[in-house]
C-alpha cells in the first residue's frame, strides 16, 4: 500500500491479522477513515507514522490486543469525529489523554480496557459535537467524576454508557450534568453505587428516551413514572437496588411500548395493577425477588402475548395462574417461591427452555406433557416442592433437568418412561415404591439420579452399569436389599454415591477402593441453563463433599470394611 497516497478509507477490520500497525501507515497521508477492529493485533499506537495521519476522523480500532499508553501525539488529530478503542489493552491514566483538545468528537467509546486513576467527564465540557460517550469498565481501577466541579457542557448527548465505572465515588451523587441533557435515548449507569430517589427528571426532560439501565445501584423510594405519557421507552431495569413501595396503577399506560422490565430484587410489594396487561410489546417482563402478593392479573397472562421471559418467583403472589385465560407462548416461565395453588393445565403450557413452579401450593396429578416429547422439549422442569399425587406419567422426555422432588407421587415408576436426554432425574422426598426399571437403566446421558427419601425396593440391578455418565447417585432413605452390586464399580464417572438408610448385607465390594470420589464440578451440584436460570433444589446431605462422597450407613455391611 506504500503508493496508496490518495487512500481515504481503509477497512481490514473483521479478519485475523496479527502484529502491530505497520510503519509504513505513514504513507497513507490522505487517509480519513481507518478500521481494523476485530483482528487479533496487538503492539502500541505511540508511533510517529501513526500520528502523522493529521486527517483522520474516524478510528476505529476495536477487539484487538492493542495495550500501552494513549499516545499524546494524538492531539494533533483535530478532525476527529469518532473514535473507538474498545476492548483491548490500553492503561495507565486517562486523565492525560488529550481527550479536551480533540472537540471534533461526536462519538468515543473507551471501554474495556486497564484505564485507571480519575478520571473527570468535565473534559469533554467545551465538545459541542459530542453525542455519545462509552466506558464500559470492568477492571475496578477507574474511577469517573462527574461532580468535581460547576461545569455546564456544550453538548447534548444521545448516549452515555458508563457501567461499573465507580462513578462519583465520594458521594454517590446522580450526575447533575444530565439536568440539561434533553436528547437523550440510551443511559446506562448501572453497578456505580449510586444512591438517592429515582431520577424522575431525567424522563420528563428526555422524551426520546429508549433505554434506562440503573441496575445495581442503592437508590431507594417509590419508582414513579411521569405525570404526561410516556411513550417511547423500551428498556428499563431498576434491578438490585431499594426502590420499595407500589407500583403505579397506569403504569401499563405510561409505556405502552416497553419491551424489557426488569424491577427484581428490591423491595416493592402490593397487588400488580391490572394495566400491567397494556404492555403488549413486552418480550421480557423481571419481577422477582420483591414482597408483592395477590393475584396476577389476568390482563398479564391472557394479553402480553409477545412476552418471552416471566419471573415472578420469590414474591408472595397466590392464587390460580393458570387459569383459561392463560395464553403465552414462553421460553422461561418462572414463578418459584410463591405461594400459588390450583392445578397444571391439561392443555400443554408453551414453555420451551424453563419450567419452574417449585415451593408453591401447586396440587392434583401432572399431565402427560411434562414428560412428553413431542409437547414438552424443555430444558429444565421444577415442580419440586409442591403437593402433586398419583403416579409419574409415561412419555419421552427432552428435558435436560426434571425434578419432582418433595411432592406425594406414589406407586411405580413407569417401564415406559423414556429418560434418554435427561441429564438431570431428581425424585427425592415422595412415596414411590417398587425396584427400579430397567428403562431408567438405560439413560446413557442421565448424570444425576437422586430418589432419596422414598420406598423402593429390591436390590441394585446389575443393568445399572448402562449409566455411563453418571455422576450422583443417592438411593439413601430406601427399602433396597441385597448385596451391593460390583457393576457400581464401573461407574467411572461417579463422584458421589449415597447407599444409606437402606438394608443393605454383605461386604462393601472391594473395587470402591478403585474409585475417585469427590470429583465433581460446581456445575453437578447448580444446575443452570441457556437464559442463566438456576434450578436448585437439589441439596446434599453431607458436610463436605470430599470427606464423605460415599454413604453406605444403616446396612448390614461390616463396619471394618474400607
Amino acid at each position: 500500500m506504500a503508493n496508496f497516497s490518495n487512500l481515504e478509507i481503509l477497512d481490514l477490520s473483521e479478519n485475523d491479522f496479527t502484529g502491530s500497525i505497520t510503519p509504513y501507515i505513514g504513507v497513507l497521508s490522505s487517509l480519513k477513515a481507518i478500521s481494523l477492529s476485530y483482528n487479533r493485533l496487538n503492539g502500541t499506537l505511540n508511533t510517529p507514522e501513526f500520528c502523522a495521519l493529521k486527517k483522520l476522523e474516524e478510528i476505529e480500532l476495536a477487539r484487538n490486543g492493542f495495550e500501552g499508553m494513549l499516545p499524546p501525539c494524538l492531539n494533533n488529530l483535530t478532525s476527529l469525529s469518532f473514535l473507538d478503542i474498545s476492548s483491548n489493552r490500553f492503561n495507565g491514566k486517562l486523565s492525560s489523554f488529550p481527550i479536551a483538545s480533540l472537540t471534533s468528537l461526536e462519538y468515543i467509546d473507551l471501554s474495556y480496557n486497564l484505564f485507571e486513576g480519575l478520571f473527570s467527564l468535565s473534559l469533554f465540557a467545551n465538545h459541542s459535537k459530542l453525542k455519545v460517550i462509552q466506558l464500559f469498565n470492568d477492571n475496578k481501577k477507574l474511577d469517573i467524576e462527574t461532580e468535581s466541579h460547576s461545569w455546564d457542557p456544550l453538548f447534548q448527548l444521545k448516549v452515555l454508557v458508563l457501567p461499573n465505572c465507580n462513578l462519583n465515588r465520594l458521594t454517590g451523587n446522580f450526575p447533575k450534568f444530565l439536568l440539561n441533557q434533553h436528547e437523550l435515548e440510551v443511559v446506562d449507569i448501572s453497578h456505580s453505587k449510586l444512591n438517592g430517589s429515582f431520577p424522575i427528571w431525567l424522563l420528563e426532560n428526555n422524551t426520546g428516551l429508549q433505554r434506562l439501565n440503573l441496575r445495581s445501584n442503592s437508590f431507594s423510594g417509590e419508582f414513579h413514572l411521569p405525570s404526561d405519557d410516556y411513550m417511547n421507552l423500551r428498556w428499563l431495569d431498576l434491578s438490585d437496588n431499594h426502590f420499595d413501595g407500589k407500583l403505579q396503577e397506569d403504569i401499563g399506560k405510561r409505556i405502552p411500548k416497553i419491551k424489557y422490565l426488569n424491577l427484581s430484587q428490591n423491595q416493592f410489594e402490593g397487588n400488580l395493577p391490572s394495566s400491567i396487561g397494556d404492555m403488549s410489546n413486552l418480550w421480557v417482563l423481571d419481577l422477582s425477588f420483591n414482597n408483592f402478593y395477590g393475584e396476577v392479573p389476568m390482563e398479564l397472562v391472557a394479553n402480553s402475548t409477545s412476552c418471552e421471559i416471566l419471573r415472578l418467583s420469590n414474591n408472595n403472589f397466590c392464587g390460580e395462574i393458570f387459569s383459561k385465560h392463560f395464553n403465552l407462548s414462553l421460553l422461561s416461565l418462572e414463578l418459584q417461591n410463591n405461594n400459588f395453588t390450583g392445578t397444571l393445565p391439561a392443555v400443554p403450557l408453551n414453555v420451551l427452555l424453563v419450567l419452574n413452579i417449585s415451593n408453591n401450593h401447586m396440587t392434583g396429578t401432572i399431565p402427560q406433557w411434562i414428560v412428553n416429547r413431542s409437547t414438552s422439549p424443555g430444558v429444565a422442569v421444577d415442580l419440586s416442592s409442591n403437593s402433586f399425587e398419583g403416579q409419574i406419567p409415561c412419555g419421552q422426555s427432552l428435558s435436560d433437568i426434571i425434578n419432582l422432588s418433595h411432592n406425594l407421587f406414589s406407586g411405580l415408576l413407569p417401564s415406559c418412561l423414556n429418560l434418554q436426554y435427561v441429564r438431570h432425574l431428581l425424585l427425592q422426598g415422595n412415596k414411590l415404591t417398587g425396584s427400579l426399571p430397567k428403562a431408567i437403566l438405560n439413560s446413557s446421558s442421565l448424570v444425576t439420579l437422586d430418589i432419596r427419601d422414598n420406598r423402593f425396593i429390591g436390590s441394585i440391578p446389575d443393568e445399572i452399569d448402562g449409566l455411563p455418565n453418571l455422576k450422583v447417585l443417592s438411593l439413601s432413605g430406601n427399602h433396597f436389599s441385597g448385596v451391593i452390586s460390583k457393576q457400581l464399580c464401573r461407574l467411572k464417572r461417579i463422584g458421589i454415591m449415597d447407599l444409606s438408610n437402606n438394608s443393605f448385607s454383605g461386604t462393601i465390594p472391594y473395587c470402591f477402593n478403585n474409585i475417585t470420589f469427590g470429583k465433581l464440578a460446581s456445575s453437578d451440584f447448580v444446575y443452570t441453563n441457556a437464559v442463566g436460570f438456576g434450578i436448585g433444589g437439589f441439596s446434599l446431605p453431607y458436610k463436605s463433599v470430599l470427606d464423605t462422597t460415599l454413604e453406605i450407613q444403616g446396612s448390614n455391611v461390616p463396619s471394618h470394611t474400607s
